[in-house]
């Protein structure tokens, strides 16, 4: 029988109970249940997606996400239960890891074929949609946003695996700065100074973006 749900109809549960029902299903799917993991699943996948989308786009962020999980599976055996924090980094970690060598693939890749900024897996228009529901619908705006957007998102993408990494788990993902560190396999002060360096060089990037935009107005 399926293992019930981690979050009730309120959306949240007791973390004594979360706790429990995570083991219960963890120790269930070590034993080849494959249910139980699909409730692993359904519990960890917007997280997983999230850090796959950050660091690498929509178009790859599926693709990343379903291989994690089959990672995961693989994995599980080895896997010794310490709580469902450490399930939780543990599984994160390999979705950071994935993430970094898909971005360490692409730079291969560019570096044989040349870089192309206008990769399209850089060019996210999924949330740009729900960013200008709630402002005008006058075309210049709309063209604005998703312009900013996918600056945003090409900056972003050309920032160094690691730098991004600390980038999205801390500023995109809100994660404490220790937690991010345990993610990435490196020293607290390691963390912080990627993060610094990924934030100055997002901030100097997106100024001189800023800077040209309003010196050359967009054609629609």
């Amino acid at each position: 029988m399926r293992s019930e749900v981690f979050v009730n109809e309120n959306g949240g549960m007791g973390k004594k109970t979360e706790a429990q029902q995570c083991q219960k299903s963890i120790e269930a799917a070590q034993r080849g249940a494959v249910e139980d993991f699909d409730v692993l699943v359904d519990h960890y996948y917007s997280q997983v997606y999230s850090i796959s989308y950050h660091m690498c786009g929509a178009q790859a962020a599926e693709d990343i996400t379903q291989d994690v999980f089959v990672q995961a599976w693989q994995a599980l055996q080895e896997f010794q239960y310490r709580g469902e924090a450490s399930f939780r980094t543990w599984l994160l970690t390999i979705a950071v890891n994935t993430s970094i060598n898909e971005l360490r693939k692409r730079q291969r890749r560019q570096q044989r074929e040349g870089l192309s900024l206008d990769e399209p897996v850089q060019t996210e228009s999924g949330t740009v949609s729900r960013e200008v529901a709630d402002r005008s619908h006058e075309p210049y705006r709309i063209a604005q946003q998703k312009q900013s957007q996918r600056a945003v998102h090409q900056i972003i993408g050309r920032l160094k695996p690691k730098l991004r990494g600390a980038l999205v788990l801390v500023d995109l993902e809100g994660m404490e700065y220790q937690q991010a560190a345990d993610l990435l396999n490196c020293p607290l002060g390691t963390l912080k100074s990627r993060l610094t360096r990924a934030r100055d060089a997002f901030a100097d990037e997106f100024r001189r973006y800023m800077h040209e935009s309003t010196q050359s107005p967009q054609e629609l």
